[in-house]
């Protein structure tokens, strides 16, 4: 066994085993002859959060509809033609466009062809009205049991992310001003990344009504002041001397880390370290402000640092 392999089933895994389950399930009751496209919309409505699991169901029923209405016309048609069926992908595909259904594009290609190429003994109609009601029923299970089964928790997940970023900034400053090392911004840019992806979900998830957060807006305040850090970070790691500190950013650094402040007494004073201890300055207050936001039992120890 490889080292490191993890066996963990994520909750979105699981709830989308249950959503296809339950799906095919009333397929069969319906006695559909075709269960695989409630599988399949079960499949692709299962989305990370349940704003994206109605946004993305939303897409592929209005799809569905489409690729199904031009699948059949083309069907009665022109059956099984090759030439007419690919005319008929190109209208679904720039029709989804007109209609600003960009992401229903797939979707209602794949219901298209399943209508025209259909070989069973269905009439076209009743085989174009199941494979409706069958991604119909798919899409809709899912959303529902994303919704009910431990529902995505965004403002949880935000709140990680903000704790990760706030930690992994006073690491970079540890690093530029203790120890004099290069510092990588990979991991804070990727953080903030997921910052605001998260922040967007649950945003979405307001507007849809499906959560309610006196913290929305509390987020996106945080969102701004990192992306200030992460901005004036990058300046300072730029620069490559040591520069001198000046007393009100040496101040905030007593706050913040339990460490003795570098000092570099009797030295002509720069241009570069007025630069620098402005872009300092800017980092250090919005550290200091987000720590009192989050409390000071986040304030790492000497030894972590």
């Amino acid at each position: 066994m490889k080292k490191g392999m993890q066996f963990k089933i994520g909750m979105r895994t699981i709830k989308t085993g249950i959503a296809v389950a339950i799906s095919i399930t009333l397929s069969f009751l319906i006695h559909s002859k075709s269960p695989f496209f409630a599988g399949i919309g079960a499949i692709l409505a299962m989305q990370s959060s349940v704003s994206e699991s109605f946004i993305m169901g939303k897409n592929r029923m209005l799809g569905t509809f489409l690729g199904a209405f031009i699948g059949l016309l083309f069907s009665l048609v022109f059956p099984q033609n090759p030439f007419f069926i690919g005319v008929g992908i190109i209208i679904v595909i720039h029709l989804c466009y007109l209609l600003g259904w960009k992401k229903s594009v797939q979707i209602s290609g794949i219901v298209f062809l399943a209508i025209t190429l259909n070989n069973t003994e269905d009439t076209r109609l009743n085989y174009a009205i199941f494979r409706i009601i069958d991604t119909f029923i798919g899409i809709i299970v899912s959303m529902v049991v994303n919704y009910f089964i431990l529902p995505p928790n965004m403002e949880e997940k935000i709140k990680s992310s903000i704790r990760h970023m706030y930690m992994d900034s006073r690491i970079i400053i540890d690093n530029l001003i203790w120890r004099q090392k290069e510092v990588d911004l990979v991991d804070l840019k990727k953080e903030m990344k997921i910052l605001e992806d998260n922040y967007t979900t649950l945003r979405q998830d307001i507007e849809l009504n499906l959560c309610k957060t006196k913290e929305c807006f509390g987020f996106q305040q945080m969102l701004f002041m990192f992306e200030n850090i992460y901005n004036n970070i990058s300046i300072i790691a730029q620069i490559e001397k040591y520069p001198y500190i000046d007393g009100e950013n040496k101040a905030i650094l007593e706050k913040l880390y339990p460490k003795i402040i570098p000092c570099r007494e009797n030295i002509e004073k720069e241009n570069i370290d007025i630069v620098y201890n402005y872009h300092l300055n800017q980092i250090l207050e919005k550290l200091l402000t987000i720590n009192k936001i989050l409390g000071e039992d986040l304030n790492p120890t000497a030894e972590k640092l």
